[in-house]
């Protein structure tokens, strides 16, 4: 009875005009300070079909269209947990070891050669980040269809000549150990980075709103808003850019919805089996780099293969904030119940003033009410 109880509580405000009305309000309340147009917001809770939300346009422009189910959105790293799963795949089949070191595939990196491959994925590699050097955010301001490839954006960090630093311990976040794995499952497939991953993930997976570096008339227009990182492109639309630049690290393009398809894919479907599901889910401390087991009050961030999990007491729930240029797209989900939510926004300010989890965490407690 009161489980009973309980899920006719949580239908009830999944399906609730709340909902719109707290996605207006946070639209209204942000959107002139992160320069935002469109927002998208979807819920699932269990044994429901998915509930999906929409506010604003596609575009600054006055004129243009209304958000829609169709309406897709960059969702930049949450594209590492695509790339994660792939990897395991491959693992299973025999393919490639994650416990082996670069020098194993890419022998080319000599002075890499000693860094495994799992810490590619899970942030301790210590790799110094590509999307971080000042000549990459020149030469991509310089030409937003320019056309890069892993081995391209790997250049911008690769030691060169004699200097050879060596690298840090501990927790490091870098797109660069993605762009190593973008080549390593096209070294040990012999097939390309994107046909493995619409194949194997993306089909399978139902998700017929997602794109991995496809040009698609239906994407909102993006808006870098980011004065600290990127100054020259403040307040610029920023939807022609090439995301090769992003690839395995963050090229995917979407929907909440199928976000929200894939993250049950992927915790509690059948992408990857139990084995594959513990390795994707080792944990190790964003504070320190080292392996945990669980997230504490005292260690309250860990970074899996691709994901991340947050302590928030009895209720921890794994989360990921996916950026490009000009887009964010979120989601939490809540292993103890199952719930997950999503949300996207076609612009790309700073930390200091994205607000963007404030409705995702408002959201759980509406429809945990």
């Amino acid at each position: 009875m009161k489980l009973l109880l309980l899920t006719t509580l949580l239908c009830t405000a999944l399906y609730s005009d709340e909902n719109q009305q707290a996605l207006d309000a946070h639209v209204k309340k942000y959107s002139q300070a992160e320069y935002f147009s469109a927002a998208s917001l979807s819920i699932y809770v269990p044994g429901k079909e998915i509930a999906n939300y929409y506010a604003g346009r596609v575009s600054h422009e006055p004129s243009s269209e209304a958000v829609t189910a169709k309406t897709l959105f960059q969702i930049g790293s949450i594209t590492k947990s695509f790339t994660a799963a792939l990897m395991l795949q491959l693992e299973k089949e025999g393919k490639l070891q994650l416990q082996n070191r670069v020098a194993s595939y890419l022998p080319q990196y000599t002075k890499w050669a000693d860094v495994r491959i799992d810490t590619l994925l899970n942030m301790t590699s210590c790799l110094p980040n590509y999307s971080d050097t000042p000549l990459f955010n020149v030469d991509i301001a310089k030409d937003f269809e320019r056309a890069f490839t892993p081995e391209s954006l790997v250049a911008y960090v690769y030691p060169k000549n004699g200097f050879s630093p060596p690298l840090r311990t501990g927790y490091f976040y870098s797109n660069t150990g993605y762009m190593l794995a973008d080549m390593i499952v096209a070294k040990t497939t012999g097939r390309k980075f994107k046909q493995e991953l619409e194949e194997r993930l993306i089909k399978p997976c139902g998700l017929t709103n997602t794109l991995y570096l496809e040009p698609s008339n239906q994407m909102a227009h993006g808006y870098q808003y980011n004065s600290y990182d990127n100054p020259e492109l403040v307040g610029k639309d920023v939807t022609a850019m090439n995301l090769t630049w992003a690839g395995a690290a963050g090229a995917l393009v979407s929907t909440t919805e199928d976000v929200i398809k894939w993250v049950r894919a992927l915790f509690t479907g059948s992408v990857l089996d139990e084995a594959q599901k513990e390795k994707l889910l080792q944990l190790h401390s964003t504070k320190t780099g080292s392996a945990i087991t669980q997230v504490s009050q005292e260690d309250p961030e860990a970074f899996g293969l691709g994901v991340v999990v947050k302590y928030n007491g009895a209720d921890s729930f794994w989360f990921y904030e996916g950026k490009t240029m000009g887009f964010r797209a979120l989601y939490m989900y809540v292993p103890s119940n199952g719930i997950i939510i999503a949300c996207a926004f076609n612009s790309s300010p700073d930390g200091q003033n994205d607000h963007a989890h404030e409705l995702l965490l408002a959201t759980y407690h509406k429809v945990m009410r």
